[in-house]
This record gives structure tokens, C-alpha cells and sequence, in this order.
């Protein structure tokens, strides 16, 4: 592993990616008045209008295994809660109703991505950016996985994209801003093969700063 993709890892590791708690969960402003969360609001939106308006489970219902799931995940356990997902799925595809469960569909990516199975998460984030593309969290985390493939490139399109959908999502703009760093290193880098002097002591200082990061 070179230095850059060094520097990446270490980056990697301190980059947002928002919880399924964050879907009750608002921001408040100075006079304790709750403010909109756009991107969590604008999804439970979309669940309401596509998640099944009949749910025969008794119990527990459907939003108390999201909630479950939510939790394995929260702990890591992302076996488990891939074992459930694909049992709600199997459920909600064999009762016939219409529509999709969002939030079911991105705890999947998660527990792919934390698994390990990269592609396969990013094949479910991407499905929702064209589903949905109004959404902010999909592209944030399609942009933290682009990183760990290193297609920084790409990973900036997408944390651009979930800014624009929600400009108060402060996980993209954090993650934009990580990932700047790392364009910059890039750059450096670049020009320190070229025999830049400058480049090459501009790029070890930024190393040492990526590396203090946690």
C-alpha cells in the first residue's frame, strides 16, 4: 500500500455515515425549536406513501424490525441483521404490495458495507440514487464507498449531490471536506513527481496531518 492510499485508509476511517436513528431524530436551533432535518424528513415522506398500507404482523410490526435492525447494526452485528433484512424482504415481496421499504432497503447497504461487500452495497445505494434521487443520505454513503475504491473523483460528485439535495447535511459536507484533503494530497503528490520541491514538502506535511486524524 502506498502512502497515498495510506492516507486514504486513514481518512476513510473518520468519514460520516449516518445512523438509522437518525430518522426520529431532528436539529434544534437556539430556541430549542425543532428544524427541519430535510433528507431523513424528505425519506419518511417517500415511506409513507410507498411502504405497504396494510401491515399483518402482530407483532412485532414492521417499523419495530427496522428498529431491530437498526440496532444489530449500530452493534456492528451486520450478519444478523442481513438475516433479517432478507426475511422482511421475503415477507414484504410475498404479500404482494406495492412499493418499496426504503429505510429497509438502505439498512442492506449498510450491513453489505460493513460486511465487506462493497459492490454489492454500492449496488443498492446506487439503486436508490436513481429511485430516489431527491434523498442525501444514498449519496453520501455511495460516496464513502467510492473512497474505499478509490475513485475519489466520483466519491466528490456524489457528496456534491447529496449537498445539493440537502444543504444542511452536515455528514456530506464533513465528508466533502475530508475528501479535499485527499485530492489535494493527490495533487501534491503529483507534482512532486514533476520534481516540485514545494509539492513534495506541501505533500509530506499533509500526510502528517491526514495521519493525526481519527
Amino acid at each position: 500500500m502506498n502512502r497515498f492510499y495510506l492516507c486514504a485508509v486513514v481518512l476513510l476511517s473518520a468519514l460520516a455515515f449516518p445512523s438509522t436513528s437518525a430518522w426520529s431524530q431532528g436539529a434544534s436551533n437556539g430556541d430549542n425549536e425543532p428544524t427541519p432535518n430535510r433528507g431523513w424528513e424528505g425519506l419518511a415522506r417517500v415511506l409513507d406513501m410507498i411502504t405497504p398500507s396494510v401491515d399483518t404482523l402482530d407483532p412485532p410490526s414492521g417499523t419495530e424490525i427496522n428498529d431491530r435492525i437498526s440496532g444489530l447494526l449500530n452493534r456492528s452485528q451486520a450478519q444478523k441483521a442481513l438475516v433479517e433484512i432478507t426475511a422482511r424482504e421475503a415477507q414484504l415481496a410475498s404479500s404482494g404490495a406495492p412499493g418499496a421499504d426504503v429505510q429497509l432497503m438502505f439498512q442492506k447497504a449498510r450491513a453489505l458495507a460493513q460486511l465487506g461487500q462493497f459492490n454489492d452495497a454500492r449496488s443498492v445505494y446506487n439503486e436508490m440514487t436513481i429511485r430516489f434521487p431527491e434523498l442525501a443520505e444514498p449519496w453520501n454513503n455511495l460516496g464513502v464507498l467510492y473512497i474505499s475504491q478509490g475513485s475519489l473523483d466520483l466519491a466528490r460528485q456524489a457528496f456534491e449531490t447529496a449537498i445539493n439535495n440537502n444543504p444542511a447535511y452536515p455528514a456530506a459536507r464533513s465528508n466533502l471536506a475530508d475528501l479535499q484533503l485527499l485530492l489535494a494530497l493527490r495533487e501534491y503528490q503529483d507534482a512532486a513527481k514533476l520534481g516540485s520541491a514545494k509539492a513534495r514538502k506541501r505533500a509530506q506535511d499533509l500526510e502528517a496531518f491526514i495521519g493525526s486524524l481519527n
